[in-house]
């Protein structure tokens, strides 16, 4: 049991590395997350299905990089992590704009552990067409 928790511990800390290579668009190191044979699919809210590899999906941060919308948001909501022998499963939410606008995605990532690694093997992404940027709790006031 307590290699299961230190997977899915090691996993979380994998999925804040990603995020936050995304959202400063750090080519280098997406290169390095993203397995070789990585597919993503995206379905918009008109029920549009975009599907791209590993190249395709790094050249848009890139494209994101060089118009200068750097950084992008690092909000992020894990909802899952399961983890079976050398692959894993993790469902959780970000805002993004991959669409043009910042909206909430719903993400169910597939993870592979090569070479003492974990990579991306497949992301499905599915825009919410209702979201809106979560507003963070407010710290407790302090009593005097």
């Amino acid at each position: 049991m307590v290699e299961e928790k230190t997977a899915v511990k090691e996993i979380e800390q994998f999925i804040d590395y990603l995020v936050q290579a995304g959202v400063h668009c750090r080519v280098a190191q997406l290169e390095s997350i993203y397995h070789r044979d990585m597919q993503a699919f995206i379905l918009d809210d008109s029920d549009q299905l975009t599907i791209a590899d590993k190249s395709a999906f790094i050249d848009l941060f890139k494209a994101k990089r060089d118009s200068g919308e750097l950084p992008l948001n690092a909000w992020k909501k894990i909802h899952h992590v399961e983890v079976k022998n050398n692959s894993a499963l993790v469902i959780f939410s970000r805002i993004n704009n991959l669409s043009g606008q910042e909206r909430k995605l719903r993400l169910g990532i597939d993870l592979i552990h090569e070479n003492g690694n974990w990579q991306v093997i497949r992301e499905i992404i599915f825009l919410d067409p209702n979201s809106t940027t979560p507003t963070p709790t407010p710290p407790p006031t302090l009593q005097s």
